[in-house]
């Protein structure tokens, strides 16, 4: 019989080393312009959402830009997919598909979403795009807890 818990604590293992690393690309940055370009290069590379997929109920408001989120559920994990139509957005958006795409509900659940505002992502956003960023993170959170 295999232990189920292990791939959870392998899994939240991973997101802290993916946090870990976050960390350190950020702490190479030396002040919040860099930060803010190095974002919106993520920001370019991201894949999002085809404007053809973008539906009305995946709208994530509250942001002082447009928002989509769409989260799928496997009986492993959830598959996220998001976008924006702001590249800043679209930048913080990358860091927490790295967080937490593909990887299993209680993984989620047991992992702190604080490397974000340890990134001072919470610091010197705007008030609005810091709480896109939470916005967003709680609907992931969310989707796990009802997975």
């Amino acid at each position: 019989m295999t232990d189920l818990a292990e791939p959870t604590t392998s899994s939240a293992t991973e997101i802290d080393a993916v946090a870990a690393a976050l960390e350190a690309e950020f702490a190479c940055l030396d002040d919040w312009s860099a930060r803010l370009k190095h974002l919106m290069d993520l920001g370019r590379a991201l894949e999002g959402i085809p404007p053809a997929d973008r539906r009305e109920q995946d709208q994530v408001t509250g942001c002082q830009s447009q928002l989509w989120l769409v989260i799928q559920r496997t009986p492993a994990a959830l598959h996220i997919r998001a976008d924006s139509d702001a590249l800043i957005m679209r930048g913080l958006l990358t860091l927490v598909l790295r967080l937490y795409d593909g990887r299993p509900p209680t993984a989620i659940l047991a992992h702190s979403p604080a490397v974000l505002d340890r990134l001072a992502v919470g610091r010197n956003l705007a008030p609005s795009r810091a709480n896109g960023v939470h916005l967003i993170v709680k609907r992931i959170r969310e989707a796990a807890a009802a997975a």
